[in-house]
């Protein structure tokens, strides 16, 4: 499949799982993985929220992706403005739900991220359990476009998976004869094969220095990498 078809199944599977993607997030159904993981996993959130609270993240800020809307929702509640950009219409309606009144302050933009060029330039940047879903082919160009985003001196925060078998779900499917590829099963039996990298620490950050990003990657404990990164 080429390039372009796989990132047209991929928006394909997240329009088609947006109405149960928070079943992974909150460990429910598939991905209950029992009292003391689902702690583990909830303790470490609560990590990536320290970090996410720490960041000057309350200017004009772009979230990428933004999904469902939990860190939207976050970011509302401290942004003097957010824009939300994501190709899934059906996730879009999906975060101006969790949202409700706090969605006024949001400016929702429905477009292939693959395509989008920034109309100005921004404040900050957050896009969560996204970076994974760029092909290794597009990773420089991704943050070029990330940094034409960005004003001088701008924050960009990012959270992924780290590589861990809990980390989905047991039914996802790694194909081992293309590593960038994933197999993964909705609740109603529906399949579709999307991208997903574990991109390592220097990957990313040689990839962002490149474009004029200052990148530091981290990691919680057991299942999630994070990034903290500045324009420069």
């Amino acid at each position: 499949m080429s390039d372009r078809g796989l990132l047209e199944e991929q928006l394909a599977y997240y329009r088609a799982r947006a109405g149960e993607y928070d079943e992974w997030w909150e460990r429910l159904g598939q991905y209950d993985r029992g009292e003391e993981e689902n702690k583990q996993w909830a303790g470490e959130i609560g990590v990536l929220l320290e970090i996410f609270d720490s960041l000057p993240l309350d200017g004009d800020i772009v979230e990428l992706a933004p999904g469902t809307g939990y860190w939207t929702e976050l970011l509302a509640e401290r942004a003097e403005s957010v824009t939300a950009i994501d190709g899934a219409p059906e996730m879009i309606a999906y975060n101006r739900a969790r949202l409700g009144a706090k969605a006024d302050a949001v400016t929702y933009v429905q477009h292939d991220i693959f395509e989008w060029v920034p109309p100005r330039r921004f404040d900050g940047m957050v896009y969560c359990f996204w970076i994974s879903h760029v092909p290794r082919s597009r990773l420089a160009e991704f943050f070029a476009t990330c940094r034409s985003a960005l004003q001088d001196g701008a924050c960009v925060f990012f959270v992924d998976l780290r590589f861990d078998p809990t980390g989905f779900a047991v039914e996802e499917i790694r194909f081992g004869e293309d590593p960038e590829l994933t197999l993964r099963r909705l609740n109603d039996g529906r399949e579709f094969t999307i991208i997903k990298n574990y991109y390592d620490t220097e990957e990313l950050q040689d990839a962002a220095a490149a474009a004029g990003i200052r990148l530091e990657v981290g990691y919680t404990s057991t299942f999630f990498q994070y990034g903290i990164g500045f324009a420069q």
